[in-house]
């Protein structure tokens, strides 16, 4: 995959890899900016800089590598990222959004295949089977976004069969 902006872009006068100066918002709408933290792509003086929030949604990644690939220096420059105070309350919202995406489309896709008998790996999407979960009992943190994110796949599977019924009669 092509990285959306050269290598040089993405380090300062001192060879070391940017972090905030990448993003409008948090780079205060420097001239490093090559991206911004707004859920579409945004102008700013003439220059139309790209959403980093929609392409990780578009790149559809959850181990985040080909999105990484794409848009940052690396994965150490994207670790640096993801350390940032600032930015990581983004990342967060990005990579939460992006698992109920995917298990929503999973569980979509599992009941198009159980109509055909078959559905083995939309079950592993909708599992989170690219996860390794750990021993022991799961932390209330790891709980309370189970439950929100299960909320979330439940209302849209429930609309789903409405909008299905309707169509029926």
């Amino acid at each position: 995959m092509e990285k959306l902006f050269p290598r040089e872009k993405f380090i300062d006068v001192m060879g070391r890899p940017l972090t905030q100066a990448l993003f409008l918002e948090t780079g205060d709408y420097s001239d490093f900016a090559l991206y911004t933290l707004k859920d579409v792509d945004h102008e700013y003086k003439g220059k139309i800089y790209p959403s980093i929030k929609k392409l990780y949604l578009e790149i559809e990644d959850p181990t985040e590598y080909r999105f990484v690939d794409k848009c940052f220096l690396n994965w150490k420059h994207w670790v640096r990222i993801c350390e940032n105070v600032k930015i990581a309350a983004h990342i967060n919202e990005w990579r939460m959004e992006l698992e109920i995406k995917l298990r929503s489309d999973a569980v979509k896709q599992a009941i198009t295949h159980a109509k055909n008998g078959t559905f083995q790996a939309a079950k592993w999407l909708a599992d989170k089977g690219w996860t390794n979960p750990g021993a022991g009992r799961p932390s209330k943190e790891d709980v309370a976004k189970e439950r929100k994110i299960q909320a979330t796949i439940l209302e849209d599977v429930q609309n789903d069969t409405v909008r299905l019924f309707q169509q029926r009669q």
